[in-house]
């Protein structure tokens, strides 16, 4: 049983003999009274005074049963506590930080945090107030309790008061005099002896510089509190040269981050001939419109067998929408589906982190996901498929993306609808559905059910021994999925490859770099690359051709690299894959 650390400190009597009504009560902690709370009262006398100020409580302090007892709603609230009442079970419940007490009437017995103990005398209620024995109460919070004659004193320790005190800003170096291009190892030393440290900002900090002179490197650090601390450091740059910046970028910049070149460079590499090989995979994209300006059923289509769905949606409604992917069975027997991988960015403010984060989620379960239980939908049945979803309400101004894969053992109809529960009081989603109407597409985006959505692109030779590239998404080696809008019945084209997976299995050069390079716009996505998730880019998007993401670097020997892309939501193509050679030499 936590309780609250008894005083144990006393003072003389002599000092400390009260005036009336509390004469000749002896109070403890006197001469640390700024560390002490004191209480003290009367039997038969509702009148108390509490660090030296009067008040009353809603009950005198009354004798029963061999015990002298004090309202629980007045020395709980003097206490600290919080003061509840359980209808059900008839207990008074006093809960203070991870201690709670439950009392009830006409039982001797109470709980500290679900044990059972005795108290003094019986518990009972006095005028609707439940009265507990002062003893008690001063064992539950370890309060030093003494007694003279009709009158009583608790003394139990003053909380103190939460220190709010800086952190402290400190890092390290490994050196103070750097080369050009020399790598620079950095230690972030701070700490916070009273809080925790929640945001970290640096301001000059770069992995190498590349022109000498002194530089000033500047790390600020936030705790909970608010509160801020910074310093400040000197390097030196010598005029001795250890790396170019374009080496010293194909060396060092760690995967999933990027550096910046001069794109244009990219279009003068020499681009590598592939052919496709298409393997079977529905998708169904459900992207249009792609902001919702009312609720309703944005797409529908029967499937069987095995498909990838990708849900990609904004809320300009005003309301809260919650976002449904539902399944129903319109046959006369059982169909099964089971969720192969799933992954969900959002809902945030920005399009490229809900894409970057849903497909980056979708490929680690992928690689690496637990198989889930089959799901069983009976003839005449429907059920929310991903309840992970749903369960987050898309609020106004937000983004929210998902991509699933999804096999089925037999045709199912699946409805993404968009709902605004406070429309439809005491309603589920099966009752709302019928209700819905059907939402016509934005003229822009994409919705549709397309095949053959997993491509491999078959190389023949062995890249990086020079500058090469492969090109994805140029409308010409790759072209976009040609589909059909089951809700129109109309053709669609899944302009920019949403949601497509492209499967690269590469014999590649060594001291190789594979980059990534956009062309079409921004783009902000992932891959695995060998079974691990690496973003394209961390903490920031590839913004123009002039970003390359790192993805991989291969050692001092011929590798087999496998990259896997799923294009993801609200970025562009094409894309390049670069294969670079690590000319430069770590020194």
């Amino acid at each position: 049983m936590k309780r609250i650390q008894k005083q144990l400190a006393k003072v003389t009597i002599g000092s400390m003999l009260l005036a009336s009504p509390f004469t000749g009560v002896t109070a403890w902690g006197a001469g640390g009274a700024e560390e002490l709370n004191t209480l003290q009262f009367q039997q038969n006398n509702a009148a108390f005074q509490f660090n030296g100020q009067s008040s009353s409580a809603v009950q005198p302090v009354t004798y029963a049963q061999g015990a002298n007892y004090i309202p629980l709603s007045t020395i709980a609230k003097l206490y600290g506590f919080q003061l509840s009442y359980d209808a059900t079970s008839k207990e008074s419940i006093a809960i203070k930080g991870d201690l709670e007490v439950r009392f009830a009437a006409n039982t001797k017995q109470y709980k500290v945090n679900g044990n059972v103990q005795t108290a003094s005398g019986e518990l009972f209620t006095q005028q609707g107030s439940m009265m507990v024995p002062i003893r008690t109460w001063s064992e539950i919070t370890g309060s030093r309790f003494v007694v003279s004659g009709n009158s009583f004193v608790l003394t139990w320790n003053k909380e103190k008061p939460e220190v709010k005190t800086p952190p402290v800003a400190q890092f390290s170096t490994d050196k103070t005099e750097y080369k050009m291009g020399e790598p620079i190892q950095y230690s972030n030393e701070s700490y916070d002896d009273n809080g925790t440290i929640v945001k970290t900002e640096w301001t000059g900090r770069e992995r190498a510089f590349f022109r000498p002179g002194f530089v000033l490197i500047t790390l600020n650090v936030t705790n909970n509190h608010g509160l801020t601390s910074s310093v400040t450091k000197e390097i030196r740059i010598t005029e001795e040269t250890m790396h170019s910046e374009e080496e010293f970028n194909l060396l060092y910049t760690p995967v999933g981050e990027k550096y910046t070149f001069d794109g244009t460079r990219v279009l003068r590499m020499e681009s590598v001939s592939y052919e496709i090989e298409s393997q079977p995979m529905t998708l169904i994209r459900s992207n249009s419109p792609e902001y919702f300006l009312e609720e309703g059923i944005a797409y529908q289509d029967t499937i069987s067998g095995k498909f990838r769905i990708n849900i990609h949606n904004g809320n300009r409604s005003g309301k809260a929408l919650t976002i449904y992917l539902v399944a129903t069975n319109n046959l006369d027997h059982p169909v099964t589906y089971n969720i192969d991988a799933f992954g969900k960015g959002g809902p945030t403010t920005y399009v490229s982190t809900s894409g970057k984060n849903a497909v980056a989620r979708f490929l680690d379960d992928l690689a690496h996901g637990t198989p889930r239980d089959k799901v069983v939908v009976n003839p005449g049945e429907s059920i929310v498929v991903l309840p992970e979803v749903a369960s987050t309400p898309l609020k106004p101004n937000l983004i929210m993306t998902s991509y699933t894969e999804i096999t089925t053992s037999d045709e199912l109809q699946f409805t993404v609808a968009a709902v605004d529960a406070d429309a439809h009081p005491n309603k589920d989603i099966f009752e709302v559905l019928p209700e819905l109407k059907k939402l016509d597409r934005d003229g822009r985006h994409v919705r549709g059910t397309f095949e053959n959505a997993n491509r491999s692109l078959l190389v023949d030779e062995t890249l990086g021994y020079k500058s090469q590239r492969i090109v994805i998404g140029d409308l010409k080696q790759d072209t976009f999925l040609d589909g059909m809008d089951s809700m129109l019945g109309l053709p669609e084209n899944n302009k920019g490859n949403t949601g497509v997976r492209y499967n690269l299995q590469v014999k590649v050069a060594p001291n190789t770099l594979i980059g990534l390079n956009a062309r079409g716009g921004h783009y902000a996505g992932a891959l695995l690359v060998n079974d691990k998730v690496v973003q394209a880019v961390e903490r920031s998007i590839l913004k123009d051709p002039n970003d390359v993401g790192v993805l991989y670097r291969t050692g001092n020997t011929e590798e087999t690299v496998n990259l896997t892309l799923i294009i993801a939501s609200g970025s562009n193509l094409p894309l390049n894959f670069l294969f670079l050679p690590i000319n430069g030499e770590n020194k």
